[in-house]
């Protein structure tokens, strides 16, 4: 594929400008701020749009830094393409617009019914990523990001199956490990409810034991008042069986609190006799102190004779109970009830709560009762773990056995651009690359910046040859090579230009010019 044309509408700071290409190397040269990124950003837009993103992103993002500064309302551009003998025009507004895409094959005069996908096709089938990642390199940014690994895991596999289909393993994958996170989030909320309702069933039950607790104490006195009554009657029984008559009318004298009639009488009978005395020691006694304390003594022991007669009257309850009329009351029917009532709902709870700490534990039922609901959620984690860890199992054999293409066509720039320096580049299993030299085995970290630039460029191009396909992308650099000096500027401008593709090399510096003149 070579481009042939730009026709810049309106695109950042550039407006109505017109450009054209020719087949091999083209030098766009300028100093800073002439425009040379805002070019080299249009190619990409005009091959695969530009997409808005959202949020704070959308401050910074691509669509908003080629915004026209001019005319914001005119958004757009075209671009001719030479591609198997048929030049294409490519049309592109990249404002909101009924049409933001269109394809013209001007050589057979037919507009395409599918633009977006016999573009792809014209790529190759090269995806953004993979374009970014391989060809197309911005300013300052040689290096790859973990997009282009993804991208030749998914070449190596649709290779390997003679590319019959289209085997996206890592959209694949995400898409496993995005179900599989939905689930355990699933049965993580249930595990929540659970423990939720568990903790509810297990303070009600502690409640209930509670309630059980001081209603059985309740019935237990009863139990109490009703046997300690029985052990008395009896006792009274045995007593008026033995003593006859009068032993009766003896213990049928006794008050409330266990003291005798004929101990209240006499009591009473001794303070009013004691009282009388003193009151007749008043009529023999001519000193009046002593008179006046006497008399105080006679109304002191007549109060203690009232007080004893009433104190120790006995009751009309004991009195009751002393003929045997009243007995303790029984435990009620309904505190009876209610304690059955009680125990069937602890009881019920308990096995209630056994069930849900087995199911906590176990998981093979859910909260609702539903057993095949979590115990399905549990067989489809395991089910999407396994399908998981086979795919990754497969696809790395896979990219093993298929990951030498990469690495011979890597290693075959590599050696031309550093003069046979560095003669095999190897990507092992943790996409750890590992340079080999006649003597010895590098890391990256051990090599200087320019040698590392070499190597991701070698990379790159590799990759560009694999995602491709059979079609021959241009290669479009912007300030790629400022770190290089002139040795290694010059091997790699040699490899691009035997290469035989289109090269666009957007520069700030004579050199790559003057180079290539001598070339």
């Amino acid at each position: 594929m070579e481009i042939q044309e730009l026709d810049i509408k309106s695109y950042g700071k550039l407006s109505n400008h017109h450009m054209t290409f020719h087949p091999g190397i083209n030098i766009i040269y300028g100093g800073n701020e002439t425009g040379k990124t805002t070019i080299h950003s249009f190619i990409r837009a005009m091959f695969f749009g530009l997409n808005r993103a959202r949020g704070r992103a959308a401050k910074t993002d691509e669509y908003q830094l080629r915004q026209p500064w001019d005319t914001p309302g005119a958004y757009l551009g075209s671009m001719r393409i030479l591609e198997n003998g048929e030049v294409y025009r490519i049309d592109r507004c990249f404002d909101r617009s009924a049409k933001p895409l269109g394809l013209v094959c001007e050589t057979r005069a037919v507009e395409s019914a599918h633009p977006q996908e016999d573009l792809e096709v014209l790529l190759g089938g090269i995806s953004e990523s993979a374009f970014v990642n391989s060809v197309f390199i911005r300013q300052a940014q040689c290096e790859t990001d973990e997009e282009l690994a993804q991208e030749l895991r998914r070449y190596m596999i649709n290779s390997d199956n003679s590319r019959s289909s289209e085997i996206d393993v890592t959209q694949a994958l995400q898409s496993l490990r995005k179900k599989k996170k939905q689930l355990e989030q699933q049965k993580k909320k249930e595990n929540e409810a659970l423990e939720e309702k568990i903790a509810q069933k297990q303070s009600r039950a502690d409640a209930l034991r509670s309630e059980l607790e001081l209603l059985r104490q309740q019935a237990g006195y009863y139990q109490n008042a009703a046997g300690q009554a029985g052990s008395n009657g009896d006792a009274d029984q045995e007593s008026a069986n033995g003593s006859g008559n009068g032993s009766q009318s003896h213990a049928h004298n006794r008050n409330g609190g266990g003291v005798p009639s004929w101990i209240r009488l006499l009591l009473c009978a001794l303070f009013f006799i004691a009282g009388a005395l003193t009151l007749a020691q008043i009529f023999f006694t001519q000193e009046s102190r002593l008179r006046i304390f006497l008399g105080v003594f006679t109304a002191l022991f007549w109060v203690m004779a009232l007080g004893v007669f009433l104190i120790l009257r006995p009751s009309g309850d004991d009195s009751e109970k002393e003929n045997g009329q009243a007995s303790p009351s029984p435990c009620p029917p309904e505190l009876l009830k209610e304690i059955r009532v009680r125990e069937e709902a602890y009881e019920g709870l308990k096995d209630e709560l056994e069930v849900l700490y087995q199911t906590h534990v176990g998981g093979e039922a859910s909260i609702s009762g539903s057993d095949a609901a979590s115990g399905g959620i549990d067989t489809e984690i395991a089910a999407l773990t396994l399908a998981i860890d086979r795919i990754c199992e497969i696809s790395d054999r896979i990219c093993q056995a298929a990951g030498g293409q990469l690495n011979e066509r890597a290693s075959a720039i590599l050696e031309e651009i550093t003069g046979g320096r560095y003669n095999r580049i190897v990507i092992d299993d943790t996409a750890e690359i590992r340079i080999h030299t006649p003597s010895r085995v590098l890391g990256l970290n051990q090599l200087s910046g320019g040698t590392m630039q070499q190597i991701y460029f070698s990379l790159r191009m590799a990759a560009g040859d694999l995602l491709s396909e059979n079609t021959t992308l241009p290669v479009i650099l912007d300030e790629t090579f400022a770190m290089y000096d002139d040795r290694r500027l010059e091997a790699t401008l040699r490899w691009l230009k035997n290469s035989g593709r289109q090269v666009i090399l957007f520069t700030c510096q004579n050199r790559e010019r003057e180079i290539l003149k001598r070339l």
